[in-house]
């Protein structure tokens, strides 16, 4: 009778291209259940690779939570953090790295969200703290 996750439309401002939009499922206990782009613009070949069915890359994320590491872990390596960044597409790597990361901390901060009516109003803010 509990919430087991809550899905987060997330938006990564910090695209190659363009805004980067992903959906993050995090579990009751604030782990990545799972991160999939939906809709994005980045490089065919490079970027694109954040495409579940193009790379494993975002893959990767399932599992990790904000009680791993500390903060400063949350980034790519190119910037002294633990993920892998895609070869040639850092840019969108490190703008999907911070905007999972900025979503574990929303949660973090609002765990009873996935027990309220409100959901639409806590993606709308999620995105505004970006």
């Amino acid at each position: 009778g509990e919430p087991a996750a809550i899905a987060l439309n997330v938006i990564a401002p910090g695209g190659y291209v363009a805004p980067i939009h992903l959906l993050v499922g995090i579990t009751a206990n604030g782990q990545i259940a799972g991160v999939r782009a939906s809709e994005h613009r980045e490089t065919p070949g490079l970027g694109d690779k954040i495409d579940a069915g193009k790379d494993v890359w975002i893959q990767r994320l399932t599992g990790e939570s904000l009680n791993d590491a500390n903060f400063d872990s949350w980034a790519v390596r190119r910037d002294g953090g633990r993920f892998d960044q895609i070869t040639g597409a850092t840019i969108t790597s490190r703008a999907v790295v911070k905007a999972v990361r900025q979503a574990l901390e929303y949660y973090a901060a609002h765990p009873d969200i996935a027990a309220t009516t409100e959901v639409a109003n806590a993606t709308d803010q999620t995105r505004q703290s970006e």
